[in-house]
């Protein structure tokens, strides 16, 4: 698939969508569906070939569904989400690989790296980001603080594990249980055109240092 743009009139939809029921939505799914999750697909498929890593795309996997898994939330919880949202990833599994997202609502573009942790991924991190190659990350990581106005997220523990001390100059990285940076833009005109695909391999392009370094440190070790 070509990348040729989304639908302005799609993506003006995610505004409304997060109060929408099940009648409403199928009203505009076959709009959705053209406009906004088929070029999403092939945005990142597009996307994904031009940056400068072995990335994947995965029919079932890259390009996230509109709608919430209601089956564990509380009440209220809306139906369909507001906002789009793409991911290719360096590894065999998407769960515990380095990961790259695009996150689209009517308004702002998101872009991120990260991973989940497991157990043993957890422990590559500590013991990457407590050692010296530790320094290239927090050099990264404040290149785009400062370039982009990145954040870093992820669920933290209290104290720093041991055998770090709690002075530790990556103390908070040291914390985390699960890691992604990230920033956002306000969408640009040519989200309806082929060039949005430019505009997002530029901000991509930006997160590949802290991509890199996953991929050597913590998933390959």
């Amino acid at each position: 698939m070509t990348f040729t743009g989304f639908d302005p009139d799609a993506v003006a939809l995610l505004d409304q969508l997060s109060t929408w029921d099940a009648e409403t939505y199928g009203a505009h799914k076959a709009q959705l569906g053209a406009g906004l999750t088929k070029p999403a697909a092939a945005l990142i498929a597009q996307v994904a070939d031009r940056l400068d890593a072995e990335l994947t795309v995965a029919a079932r996997g890259s390009v996230s569904p509109l709608h919430n898994d209601l089956r564990f939330a509380g009440p209220g919880a809306p139906r369909y989400k507001d906002y789009a949202m793409m991911t290719t990833w360096e590894g065999d599994d998407k769960k515990t690989s380095p990961i790259l997202w695009i996150r689209i609502d009517a308004h702002r573009a998101g872009f991120a790296s990260g991973i989940g942790f497991t157990p043993e991924v957890r422990d590559r991190w500590r013991e990457a980001v407590g050692g010296d190659a530790g320094e290239a990350l927090a050099e990264a990581i404040g290149a785009l603080v400062d370039r982009r106005g990145a954040e870093v997220a992820g669920d933290q523990v209290k104290k720093v594990p041991s055998p770090w001390n709690a002075d530790h100059p990556r103390a908070d990285l040291l914390r985390r249980t699960g890691f992604q940076i990230r920033f956002v833009d306000d969408l640009p005109d040519s989200v309806g055109a082929p060039e949005f695909a430019d505009w997002c391999v530029d901000h991509l392009d930006a997160l590949l240092p802290v991509h890199r370094w996953l991929v050597a440190n913590v998933t390959r070790g």
